[in-house]
């Protein structure tokens, strides 16, 4: 809706601007009418209208000098001037004087809606101009954090994927572009555990709480932009633009550690980064990185690596690997012990915590090595791809990429596999093999023909080919091969009785290539070769 209002001395004149337009067409309100200029600016004042239809020749005041105060008291509405004369000069000062619009006196219906029409369209260009510029500001308000978000995330990443956009770095001042900065960055070891706790499960109120306490604790050294690392939910880095002597100083992540411990409750780790530029940030954050991946879990404290702690590093490698220890678990699995599993796994833990030095580094590819060996054992006992995803999706939530400490780490993997373990071993007993034990009989019923040694099966099925033939056995009391040889000489009886069919090709049909070997088989089975038996038959 628009508002308008009339400023003109002769009530003719103003009547007939009311009866002429079509104000209900445009959306119009006639809101005031004014028979002097003097009026008329009160009006403008207390009214604000959208449209002001004002004479030119007025006592008190003229139409000029209205509208050079008008524009300057209220400059968002369009003017339409109406006059008497139709002279030049006075269009040329109405049109100086900021009027859409000059009409002249009588009022014509047509040119006085062309006019209104003209106003109105000006009007609300400027209205969606101003709307647009407002959401604009919000917009940029409400984004410019997240927009500097991703330039420091793509230099730190080095994937280029924002920080080379001219309009994208607009939001980082000239300032900002030219100072020395520094990366700090801190691992959260029970972050989940604080949001849950804490926080209720708002994620998002625990981030946005814990890195405006990062800002205001760097504050001191320059102003400083924190923020969650989107691949690492338990990463937050902070770049710090030096003020002054800062780049001199150093940060001590230990102490605002502490401090931000004592507030959130939350346990952290800290590095900081070399001074660098803002397009070398990645160098300082890869920095901060490497110190916090050299850090030893067990105690928290840095390790210092010699020559000679190398070699041992490397020389307990392999006795750290649990994959190459997967025999000592699947045994016990097979036979539906969880127990002797979980003593494994308490054993293999122990084992790790006495060398003294399980690094971040270390912890993250024990935790990939722990996924590989929780499919791997899955795979082997578990057929339901449902159940399977599952556990891996509960592994990924409770271990994947996490970081803790190494005591908070261990009693995490045994809460996972203890129920894991118990499982599966239930599935060693009866369960999923079951079914397994049908899928193999079925496949031998429908392929008797090839070649289907027990090895065959235990690769598709990843087992062991020692459990693989007692599942089959324990289920219908007969092996594997001799399953596969009693559906082919069944297969080669209903064959032989077909007197058109050659014993030749009644033997490469049940899957034997030799026909000698094949009478050999059939006799031994029978106790008749395929002649006697074909002979027997006939008669």
């Amino acid at each position: 809706m628009y508002k308008a209002i009339i400023i003109d001395d002769e009530l003719p004149a103003r009547r007939a601007i009311r009866a002429l337009g079509e104000w209900e067409q445009y959306g119009i309100e006639i809101i005031a009418e004014a028979d002097n200029g003097k009026q008329g600016l009160e009006l403008l004042e207390t009214e604000e209208p959208d449209l002001v239809f004002v004479d030119m020749k007025m006592p008190l005041m003229s139409g000029d000098e209205f509208l050079n105060k008008a524009r300057i008291l209220h400059q968002e509405a369009c003017y339409i001037v109406i006059s008497g004369f139709d002279d030049f000069a006075y269009a040329r000062s109405a049109m100086q004087a900021g009027s859409v619009d000059y009409l002249l006196k009588p009022i014509r219906k047509a040119d006085l809606n062309t006019a209104i029409g003209r106003a109105i369209a000006i009007i609300a260009e400027r209205r969606e101009r101003v709307l647009s510029e407002s959401r604009s500001r919000i917009y940029r308000n409400l984004s410019a954090p997240l927009v500097k978000e991703k330039i420091y995330s793509s230099i730190i990443d080095k994937s280029g994927r924002f920080h080379h956009i001219v309009e994208l770095r607009a939001v980082l001042d000239t300032e900002e572009l030219s100072s020395l900065c520094r990366v700090v960055v801190f691992k959260l070891l029970n972050a989940r555990d604080v949001i849950e706790q804490r926080f209720k499960n708002d994620s998002h109120a625990f981030y946005y709480a814990l890195t405006n306490a990062v800002d205001e604790l760097l504050d001191r050294f320059g102003k400083t932009f924190s923020f969650k690392n989107n691949r690492d939910e338990s990463e937050i880095v902070a770049v710090i633009k030096l003020s002054g002597q800062a780049d001199s100083l150093s940060i001590q992540v230990h102490e605002l550690s502490a401090q931000l411990t004592s507030v959130f409750d939350v346990k952290l780790v800290a590095a900081e980064g070399p001074t660098a530029s803002i397009e070398s940030l990645g160098e300082s954050y890869d920095a901060a990185l490497r110190t916090l991946m050299d850090l030893n879990m067990i105690d928290l404290r840095p390790v210092k690596l010699s020559s000679s702690s190398s070699q041992k590093e490397s020389d307990t490698d392999r006795s750290r690997s649990l994959l190459e220890r997967s025999r000592l678990f699947i045994q016990p699995i097979e036979s539906g012990s969880e127990r002797q599993a979980m003593q494994e796994l308490r054993k293999w833990l122990q084992e790790l915590e006495s060398t003294g030095v399980v690094t971040m580094s270390d912890m993250l590819a024990i935790e990939a090595e722990l996924r590989m060996f929780a499919k791997s054992l899955l795979a082997q006992f578990k057929s339901d791809e449902q159940e399977t995803a599952d556990s891996i999706a509960l592994f990924d939530r409770t271990l994947r990429r996490r970081v803790y400490e190494f005591a908070a780490f261990k009693e995490a993997v045994l809460d996972y596999f203890e129920p894991f373990f118990s499982v599966l071993a239930e599935a060693g007993r009866s369960g999923d093999n079951a079914s397994i034990a049908e899928k193999i009989k079925a496949h031998i019923e429908l392929h008797y023909d090839d070649e289907l040694p027990v090895s065959f099966f235990a690769e598709r099925y990843h087992m062991s080919k020692e459990h693989l033939a007692r599942l089959f056995k324990q289920k219908y009391d007969i092996g594997i091969h001799e399953y596969q040889l009693q559906i082919r000489m069944s297969k080669a009886k209903e064959w032989l009785s077909d007197k058109s069919l050659k014993i030749q090709t009644v033997s490469e049909r049940v899957g034997f290539r030799d026909q000698n070997y094949f009478s050999k088989a059939f006799k031994k089975y029978t106790g008749l070769t395929p002649q006697e038996f074909r002979g027997k038959m006939e008669s």
